[in-house]
């Protein structure tokens, strides 16, 4: 059987090699974008300051901005960039330095760099951690008052930094140094979820002979809760025998679940 062999008109030809061509650009470029996220070169890859001539000027910072907090506090930052005006920054330096803000204050969470090429300035949004307790009584941490974290890590940020209305008191004056604190965060967390009790809870405090934590809410009512273990099925349970009882009780009673496991909640006045 005699074979014909199908040749594309030269547009054809043209069109589909256009194709291919964008479609081996695509991936090319994803590619070296996924090689710079995973090698990272802002983090080993800096411009001499001197040598550069024309490029040097045109690479030239003059100034650093830092947004997303207090001016105080953007201000400290703005300085820890140790920016020398009009001196080249290579493509990835602004990321860089944005690593370095993030490794020498505990307290940011996030810091992305963006630059303006043409004002010859670089730009830095500073996003503070989150908090879910106001704390006392723990070693000191640094300048500025302490927190802890969502993670349940403790911090200390600048006056200002942090958002503190809402936020519960922590007392942590009872807390065996170094022990974990994440299982404290989880309670502070669904404590203050909405609706989690009849009123937001104002502070928390650990007590060391009963090794568990003393709860106390914005009307009074005081919670002898016991060990952070349980607590999305402490909060239902209490939920329930305040419904029952609370009418009752007025305010400012006190609710003890230290015997939670063997099926107890003691209400008392």
């Amino acid at each position: 059987m005699k074979r014909h062999r199908v040749r594309l008109r030269p547009k054809a030809r043209a069109a589909r090699r256009s194709t291919v061509g964008r479609a081996a650009g695509v991936a090319a470029l994803a590619a070296a974008a996924a090689l710079v996220l995973m090698l990272k070169p802002w983090e080993r890859v800096s411009l001499p300051t001197v040598g550069w001539g024309p490029l040097g000027k045109f690479l030239a910072v003059e100034s650093a901005v830092v947004q997303g907090v207090p001016p105080e506090a953007a201000h400290e930052l703005e300085a820890a960039l140790a920016l020398v005006p009009g001196e080249p920054w290579g493509p990835f330096e602004a990321q860089r330095r944005a690593e370095l803000l993030l490794e020498r204050f505990a307290w940011l969470e996030q810091v992305s760099a963006s630059r303006s090429w043409l004002r010859r300035s670089a730009f830095f949004m500073a996003v503070p951690r989150g908090a879910v307790a106001a704390v006392s009584g723990a070693r000191r941490l640094g300048p500025g008052p302490a927190w802890l974290g969502e993670d349940g890590r403790l911090f200390s940020a600048p006056a200002g930094v942090v958002p503190a209305e809402g936020l519960p008191r922590l007392d942590l004056a009872g807390w065996p140094d170094g022990a974990e604190l994440a299982p404290a965060a989880r309670l502070i967390a669904a404590a203050a979820a909405p609706d989690a009790l009849p009123a937001n809870p104002s502070a928390f405090a650990y007590d060391a002979r009963e090794k568990g934590w003393r709860v106390e809410l914005e009307d009074g009512t005081r919670l002898v809760w016991g060990g952070p273990e349980w607590t999305p099925e402490k909060l239902v349970r209490l939920r329930e025998v305040l419904a029952d009882a609370g009418p009752r009780l007025g305010r400012g009673f006190t609710a003890d679940l230290r015997y939670f496991e063997d099926g107890r909640i003691l209400v008392r006045p």
